[in-house]
């Protein structure tokens, strides 16, 4: 019996887990989604660590091209690293900066 409660207890807790993690995911803004996604290469302050800085994005590249590159990625970052969503929150928020 304590076995089932045990296994109840951790099934609950488990489902409750995921399923905020993606509430959050989805509903986050260009500014944590990046954060958590894409600093770790181009870095915090968007002037680039391990990948090219993202300054000035609004000046190099239009919406459509942006999320496509945010999309597909290029030789040098891979693509389909967020949702269709995100790509489209962190687009707009990159151009923004």
């Amino acid at each position: 019996m304590k076995q089932l409660w045990l296994l109840t207890a951790l099934t609950i807790l488990l489902v409750t887990g995921c399923s905020s993690n993606s509430a959050n995911n989805e509903a986050a803004d260009g500014e944590s989604i990046y954060a958590n996604k894409c600093s770790a290469c181009h870095g915090e302050n968007l002037k680039g660590a391990v990948g090219p800085p993202v300054v000035n994005m609004a000046g190099k590249y239009s919406d459509k091209e942006l999320l496509k590159i945010i999309t597909e990625g290029t030789d040098q970052m891979p693509g389909n690293l967020l949702t269709d969503d995100q790509s489209k929150i962190v687009t707009e928020w990159l151009m923004e900066q």
